[in-house]
């Protein structure tokens, strides 16, 4: 009899262990994969329907057409390329996440909590990028919200946190938010558009001073902190051909294209001037912008200039791709390619002028470094290879 009590315990506990099992995996949460063909998932909402609460959907480079409503805890992380035409509403829930993806249109968090949205593109609202509202424990981190016909971010009753995001050229407020909501951060820049806010590169960094706070350029409401919202100057700059030279003089200011094969600054026909020109005491970052076709330099720098170039391209300029003039100037380049240049790719002093050189690639100028003696050439190209 005792050994038969112990026989039946056991197969009780094996009929408890399996079941224990399907719980185990009717709840755990999945990770989908989305993509327009050759997923199991050719939209965004369908693969939310069908998760699990805290699961991973991972939204592969396409364009989607559809509205979203998220109503569950679940992660959603786009990969270069994803891009969402429509509206993501999140609605009465919590532990919701959206990462990296681009958003033709808007974001509403309404009734929710632990809601964050980090790395993300908004824009081309026909009202606000963003709206908050009556929910906690809101977090927008490193978005870049801008171009919307509203306010870029609107909050009611809410509390959230703002942080390194960049929030120009839209229509209303860059944040607006009423007295009941409560907002900490720091890092926020405002920025303007072109050639919506400004027909040329040059227009956009002529307006641009210290402290401006008109709509255009991201402003903010009285109930925002004083400097949640900062001026550095971001220019974004829409797909086109730019044939203007730009000057840059006792500006600390950034100039963001969309991509830098979509983005020329072009000097064709425009007689014997360098592309960028930088003078002064300046700080500068060109991101994502082709330089190409100047009589002259494609970028000539001189003054005390702190100068970063991320992801651009100079090429088949007239004298230099970059001629760095001064024992001032600091170079940081990363994902730069300086080819095709008639003199030289890259002139510097000397190295101590490039602070770094990353994924860069200086080739078929007529001369790749330059300097003023043989050493500094080598130091240079040693940096840059």
């Amino acid at each position: 009899m005792h050994r038969r009590w112990i026989f039946v315990g056991v197969g009780a506990l094996a009929v408890i262990g399996v079941g224990i099992a399907v719980w185990v995996l009717l709840v755990s949460p999945q990770t989908f994969t989305v993509c327009p063909s050759e997923c199991a998932f050719a939209q965004i909402q369908r693969a939310i329907d069908a998760a699990r609460s805290r699961s991973t959907i991972s939204v592969q480079a396409g364009t989607y057409q559809e509205n979203i409503q998220i109503t569950k805890p679940i992660q959603i992380i786009g990969s270069e390329g994803a891009l969402l035409e429509g509206q993501i509403n999140i609605t009465k829930t919590e532990d919701v996440s959206i990462t990296a993806l681009t958003v033709h249109g808007s974001v509403g968090i309404a009734l929710s909590r632990r809601v964050t949205l980090k790395g993300n593109t908004i824009s081309g609202s026909a009202d606000v990028g963003v709206a908050v509202i009556r929910s906690q424990e809101i977090s927008l981190v490193g978005n870049t919200i801008t171009a919307n016909a509203g306010d870029g971010i609107f909050i009611e009753a809410s509390q959230v946190q703002l942080s390194q995001n960049t929030i120009g050229g839209n229509k209303g407020y860059g944040i607006r938010a009423d007295s009941a909501s409560r907002l900490f951060g720091e890092g926020n820049r405002n920025g303007s558009r072109v050639p919506d806010d400004f027909p040329t590169i040059q227009g956009a960094i002529d307006a641009w001073q210290l402290g401006m706070g008109i709509n255009g350029l991201g402003d903010v409401n009285e109930n925002v902190p004083p400097g949640l919202l900062v001026g550095e100057g971001v220019i974004f700059v829409a797909p086109g051909v730019y044939q203007e030279f730009v000057t840059i003089r006792d500006k600390s200011i950034r100039i963001r294209g969309a991509s830098r094969d979509e983005v020329i600054i072009d000097g064709t026909g425009l007689g014997d001037v360098d592309g960028i020109t930088v003078r002064g005491q300046s700080t500068v970052f060109l991101e994502n912008l082709t330089v190409r076709n100047f009589r002259d330099d494609g970028i000539d720098a001189e003054g005390k200039i702190e100068l970063t170039l991320r992801n651009v391209v100079l090429e088949g300029n007239g004298s230099t791709g970059a001629e760095i003039a001064h024992s001032d100037i600091k170079v940081w380049l990363t994902r730069v390619e300086i080819k095709n240049n008639r003199n030289y790719g890259l002139w510097a002093l000397s190295s101590q002028n490039i602070i770094e050189c990353r994924d860069t690639r200086v080739f078929e100028n007529g001369t790749d470094f330059g300097a003023l003696n043989a050493a500094s050439v080598a130091e240079i190209a040693q940096k840059c290879q």
